[in-house]
């Protein structure tokens, strides 16, 4: 069973295994010391009825499925940290040889890898100890050879050979790049377009010349946060809203960048808000837009890994202006 972990500590030091970890590393061998003869072989072990997904050995990676009545390997092998290769096929004897059955006895025609069982997961220690990528999952597995060598009994029978021996880390999941798991998660944040206010309240009074009109957006102004994971590798991905950008129609541009604005209510000065736009002439449906613009932001295993990019949401307004006339009584 895979056993999850949020210490400070690992976290680094997975974030650290990324920046040393460059190539596919899908498959390692556990060191297991040559022996000159196989070990007493013990009675068959079944033969492992599920296929398992081992990286081709011919390529460095892969997603290939062994075929257990003749150790030919067909499947997709994957050679790079993202990617994929072709499908291939590997030779019996180059399974032979890739599981280590060739430690006790060289391949020959009729030997296959009889059974590759699986006997639980590499927790995160064992990963980030063996220098793995850990977006993959690793299972340990002990392994069977069957060695047959033809006509090879005194009575001219096929002389057959069974042993096992472990343990070998085979990983189960294609490879992820961290930065494809924090584009799938900036992929599910997509906030509504602004709801944007103003005072007096666009499209129903109109603004007057050489007076303030106030700016605000309604929407709440907070962060919004999406989660992926593969193996013990959590992206969290933030995208936090920065600044409104008005256009007025009047061939002005407001950019508020405090907050969403502040909303007018009866008895507040002037002065009270910091987003705001005086016309200087009269115009009915200037053509406008309120803009605001989000900023992204992600930690992998909770390590700040900084800023990457932004986006906006944009909603059309227009405004009607007018003038109050004044007239002089020269008194």
């Amino acid at each position: 069973m895979r056993v999850g972990t949020d210490t400070a500590g690992l976290a680094r030091r997975v974030a650290a295994a990324f920046a040393a970890v460059t190539a596919t590393l899908t498959l390692v061998a556990a060191p297991v010391a040559a022996q000159p003869t196989p070990p007493d072989p013990g009675p068959p072990a079944p033969i492992n009825p599920l296929p398992i997904t081992p990286a081709c050995p011919d390529t460095g990676g892969g997603g290939a499925a062994i075929d257990q009545n003749g150790g030919a390997v067909l499947g997709t092998c994957w050679g790079n940290t993202p990617g994929s290769g072709p499908d291939i096929t590997v030779s019996s004897a180059l399974v032979w040889n890739w599981y280590g059955c060739d430690q006790w006895r060289p391949y020959s025609p009729g030997s296959t890898v009889s059974a590759v069982t699986p006997q639980g997961e590499l927790l995160l220690e064992d990963i980030i100890a063996r220098g793995l990528d850990p977006t993959v999952t690793y299972v340990w597995h002990t392994v069977e050879c069957t060695h047959v060598q033809q006509g090879a009994g005194a009575d001219g029978a096929d002389l057959v050979e069974i042993w096992g021996w472990g343990l070998l880390v085979i990983g189960t999941t294609a490879p992820v790049d961290p930065l494809t798991l924090r584009d799938i998660a900036a992929a599910r944040i997509d906030p509504e377009p602004p709801t944007p206010a103003t005072s007096p309240m666009w499209g129903e009074v109109a603004s007057v010349v050489n007076m303030s009109t106030w700016l605000w957006v309604t929407d709440d102004w907070e962060p919004v946060e999406e989660e992926e994971s593969q193996g013990f590798v959590t992206v969290v991905v933030q995208a936090r809203p920065v600044e409104t950008s008005w256009d007025t129609g009047d061939g002005t541009t407001v950019v508020c960048v405090n907050g969403p604005g502040v909303p007018w209510t009866p008895g507040m000065a002037s002065d009270d808000t910091y987003c705001s736009h005086t016309f200087t002439a009269a115009g009915t449906g200037l053509a406008g837009s309120a803009t605001t613009t989000w900023t992204f932001r992600w930690w992998l295993n909770g390590n700040d890994m900084g800023d990457f990019g932004d986006f906006s949401r944009t909603t059309p307004i227009s405004f009607d202006v007018t003038e109050i006339q004044a007239i002089e009584t020269g008194r």
